[in-house]
């Protein structure tokens, strides 16, 4: 049986991989970390799981964007588990000038036959320009 320090390395390694997945155009590996009832809050707006990797994914041809995360805070408490960080995205689009955007975040990650899922997202951005 892994040890919580093995758990909550294995969830944010769930994160950064989603991430990653993202900044490679991976629309499999976007979709692989999220459970079925998926749903993020990002500022007021909700997106379901579909609404979301359809969005995530029809925008790999406008431009790349990379996440610098930091900052993690991850619990794990049986097959639950959280983590809330900062995250500072840059978004380069194909025309034009990059964009720095920066969140605060919080995922709800649930351990289902083994392996940890993403469930529930909330994604507040700070700093906005004025």
């Amino acid at each position: 049986m892994p040890d919580e320090a093995q758990e909550v390395q294995a969830v944010e390694k769930v994160l950064h991989d989603w991430y990653l997945a993202m900044e490679h155009h991976d629309t499999a590996g976007t979709a692989r970390p999220l459970t079925a009832k998926f749903f993020i809050y990002e500022d007021t707006n909700k997106y379901r799981r579909a609404e979301m990797l359809k969005s995530i994914n029809s925008g790999f041809g406008a431009g790349q964007q990379t996440a610098t995360i930091s900052d993690l805070e991850t619990m794990v408490h049986g097959d639950v588990a959280w983590s809330s960080f900062r995250n500072q995205e840059v978004f380069t689009p194909t025309k034009g000038k990059p964009e720095h955007l920066n969140f605060l975040e919080t995922v709800v990650f649930v351990k289902k036959d083994g392996v940890w899922k993403m469930d529930r997202y909330h994604a507040t951005r700070i700093n906005r320009p004025k």
